[in-house]
Formats: C-alpha cells, structure tokens, sequence
C-alpha cells in the first residue's frame, strides 16, 4: 500500500456523519438550492485529504440543477455517491 491509498479515518468519518445530517435534514420533494450549495460546500472542505471526492463535490457544484430548489430526489443520490466515493 502507497502513501497515495492510504485514506484518513477522521475524514471518512467526518464525511460520513456530515451526509447523515444532511439526509436527516430532507423534508418533502424539494430542498433550497443554496441549502443544497452549503452542504457540498461542507463536504468539500471535510475532504480536503481525499482529491477524488473533492473533485466529484466540484462536478456537482458545476451541474447542480435548479435556480432556486433542488428535488430531494437528486440530492440523496449525489450524497449516497458522494458517501460512496469516500468509502471507496
């Protein structure tokens, strides 16, 4: 194992606690796209030590769809990737 696989448990668990308080805060169909900014915002920065998933919080900030909400829907699956991706 190189020093380039090696993960940091903190940030796994940080992230992961994060995309729990996220999934809790879903109510309904729709969710305020800048609540949606926030949240990937967090992420982003929780895994500063894992480039991959910083680069995928960029691709959703990039194509994060919606002017003003977000459906619910869009928003579990990116953290469920998201959440997927730092595992990984």
């Amino acid at each position: 194992m190189t020093l380039d696989t090696v993960r940091n448990p903190a940030a796994l668990i940080e992230i992961t606690e994060l995309v729990d308080g996220l999934l809790d805060a879903i109510d309904g169909e729709l969710t305020s796209r800048s609540r949606v900014v926030d949240g990937l915002l967090d992420l982003r920065l929780a895994a500063s030590d894992l480039p991959e998933v910083v680069a995928q919080v960029d691709d959703c900030l990039a194509t994060l769809p919606g002017n003003t909400t977000v459906t619910n829907l869009w928003w579990m699956e990116t953290l469920a990737d998201l959440r997927t991706a730092a595992s990984n």
